[in-house]
């Protein structure tokens, strides 16, 4: 009966707090349950000689007086024995404390301490009872509150639903793997209300690992079954690769050959390769990419390679049809812009067998497009994609290898949550003589400098981009839009060429616009992050950031990597639209792209990262990718346990099968 009982009959709640709940998400006494402590207060009692100025002390004793002063606001005080000495516990406008803790009241009080004299005072945030039905806590569990439902409220509430966690919260282990964690039940009502520290380590510790595997288990359904079937063994004759490589204008580096070894000795295999490649900007992945394609071809396959946007697709497109054209490899572009006629004739040459290598968007995982042998399915910039539309890529062949590539860097803890299926190379060299990007935080104030520096960079035959958050003005957002800044370089730099580049153009402007700035035809390019992926222009040596504290830090290594592309030096350029800077501060001070991330993780929070919402995840509540590791490897071997004898965990993969259906509820 309890797990139907509605939550407004529970004793404290009430038609009115019920409102107040909803609007924070709580709508049952299961959500209740999960609405977990932000933090814990040790409130170990001390005595009055022990406490110090400043400090946060929680004291007992006896109320030997109380009185109220007048005027506002009023003053209420409580003169609290303590050990044959006396403090005064004090609270503004709460005149009820005089009848609830009358004299003679045997009382615990928390608060800041201030001495008055020989008296300390205390600022009391806190007080109960001794021998109350509430029970004094050592450790005190704080909630995130409202202005009407405050932490202590909220802590009666939880007291009153605790007797639920048996039936809401079953054990769903195995009897021998459970061995190793807290009871189920027990975990969650020591996360509320701990015994001690030692017992709340350890709670945590389960309902932790249990979000994470249910995350992970998630990503594992939305991935579909990937080891299903044989691939096919790509060891076909090297001939045009050694060419490939022998023709490059740049020695690989040990990096890229090691990884480049690693796929090649996957791909050679009966079983399917999928591995994730990360490489920091301008790495050489695509090298590395190219290197795959063509032990595909050389093997009698087709490879196909998805790109997030037109413009890094046809980047791509352009890049490997000149460079395999010597080789007599041939390569087709499918993109959503194309005519009927060029649409047609792409789709007849990759189903019948002549087009080797096909680049394409999303347009590749429709359902027309056919492929007459594909071997291997790349997907670049992985985090643009959602792990639907990858499989949906991997599903175009009978099980062709599979490479995701990126170049966001991502902490080890997300990668083995949401790419829990991919095994890892990193590209952690660059190529040699790059140098590092100068990065500076630049306020309003400097911006005729920074005006004369871009001109000087201009005349010096370097290009500048300049990105903005918006592409038009905004009466909400007091943000540069890239409209006004276009305009307003225009007026500045009569001299110069200045074009505006944003999402909103069409697929032709855009490409027009891009090999124009390619060229160097264009002095100054002002763009949305439509140019953060992929863009390759060696002359460019500036980049400006405006509103620079709207981006993640990920982000903002991203576009910091449009420029350092050639021998010149480079510069990029915050321009922070108000004081928020301490993010900024951080990429200002490396150039490692794996730091950023995991500093980027630790600041926004592995659900921003993850995109839950938008996939329809369950939501991590408790645990903390930057700082919980351990657990996320535990949680990854089990989840590899239960796929590989999934019987015993019958129990639980329907507990996370009734998560994933929950999450998905009110998923757009």
């Amino acid at each position: 009966m309890s797990i139907k009982l509605d939550l407004q009959y529970i004793k404290g709640v009430g038609p009115e707090r019920l409102k107040i709940l909803k609007g924070m998400g709580i709508t049952s006494i299961e959500d209740l349950l999960l609405y977990f402590p932000r933090r814990y207060e040790d409130r170990q009692i001390r005595t009055i000689d022990q406490i110090r100025d400043g400090q946060q002390v929680t004291i007992a004793g006896t109320v030997a007086a109380g009185r109220v002063s007048g005027g506002k606001p009023q003053v209420i005080t409580l003169s609290i024995a303590s050990d044959e000495r006396l403090c005064q516990a004090i609270w503004f406008n709460q005149t009820y404390i005089l009848r609830q803790y009358p004299v003679g009241s045997q009382v615990v009080v928390s608060g800041k301490v201030r001495w008055r004299g020989h008296v300390p005072e205390i600022l009391a945030s806190d007080i109960e009872k001794l021998g109350s039905a509430s029970a004094y806590q050592q450790i005190l569990p704080v909630y995130s509150e409202t202005a009407r439902l405050s932490s202590k409220v909220i802590r009666l509430m939880m007291q009153e639903v605790l007797r639920f966690t048996s039936e809401y919260f079953p054990e769903i282990l195995p009897s021998d793997v459970a061995q190793g964690w807290m009871e189920r039940s027990e975990a969650y009502r020591q996360i509320h209300f701990p015994q001690d520290r030692e017992r709340l380590a350890a709670a945590r510790a389960r309902v932790v690992w249990e979000e994470i595997l249910f995350l992970q288990l998630a990503c594992a359904h939305l991935r579909g079954n990937t080891d299903e079937g044989s691939s096919p063994a790509l060891n076909g004759p090297n001939q045009r690769l050694r060419e490939f490589v022998a023709r490059l204008p740049f020695k690989l580096t040990s990096a890229q050959k090691r990884v480049a070894r690693e796929i090649l000795n996957d791909m050679a295999g009966p079983k399917r390769m999928t591995r994730l490649v990360q490489g920091d900007v301008g790495s050489g992945k695509t090298a590395v990419a190219m290197i795959a394609l063509l032990k595909a071809v050389d093997s009698g396959y087709q490879g196909a390679l998805m790109a997030p946007t037109e413009i890094l697709a046809t980047q791509h497109y352009d890049t490997l049809r000149l460079a395999f054209a010597p080789l007599g490899v041939q390569v087709g572009q499918l993109s959503g812009s194309q005519t009927k006629r060029e649409r047609e004739d792409i789709l007849c040459r990759m189903e019948n067998g002549q087009a080797d290598v096909i680049i394409g968007t999303q347009a590749l995982i429709q359902e027309q497009v056919k492929f007459a042998r594909l071997g291997l399915a790349i997907t670049d910039e992985q985090h643009r994609f959602g792990v639907r539309q990858r499989t949906a890529l991997q599903n175009k062949g009978e099980y062709p290898h599979v490479l995701v590539m990126t170049a966001t860097p991502i902490p080890r803890t997300l990668a083995l949550t949401l790419y829990g299926d991919l095994q890892l190379s990193v590209i952690d060299e660059l190529p040699p003589g790059r140098q590092s990007v100068l990065t500076r935080k630049m306020s309003a104030k400097g911006r005729p400098q920074l005006e004369n520096f871009m001109a000087q960079q201009i005349e010096q035959g370097r290009q500048v981009y300049v990105v903005c958050p918006l592409v038009a003005e905004s009466e909400k957002l007091d943000l540069a839009s890239a409209s006004e800044r276009a305009e307003a370089l225009r007026a500045r730099f009569p001299q110069y060429q200045v074009a505006l580049l944003h999402g909103r153009l069409k697929k032709d402007e855009k490409d027009q616009i891009m090999r124009a700035f390619l060229r160097g035809e264009i002095d100054i390019l002002v763009a949305t992050t439509v140019i953060e992926v992929g863009v390759n222009v060696p002359n460019a040596s500036l980049m400006v950031i405006e509103g620079a504290e709207r981006f993640g830090l990920a982000q903002l290594h991203q576009l910091r990597g449009r420029v350092g592309r050639g021998a010149a030096q480079s510069y990029c350029i915050l321009l922070p639209g108000n004081t928020e800077t301490r993010r900024l501060d951080i990429l200002c001070q490396t150039q490692d792209g794996f730091k950023l991330a995991e500093e980027d993780l630790r600041l926004r929070g592995p659900g921003e990262l993850l995109g839950v919402r938008q996939h329809g995840l369950p939501e991590l509540r408790l645990a903390d990718l930057t700082r919980d590791g351990r657990l996320v490897e535990q949680a990854y071997q089990t989840m590899q346990e239960i796929q590989r004898n999934p019987e015993p965990y019958a129990a639980l993969l329907r507990e996370a099968e009734r998560k994933f259906k929950a999450a998905q509820i009110g998923v757009h």
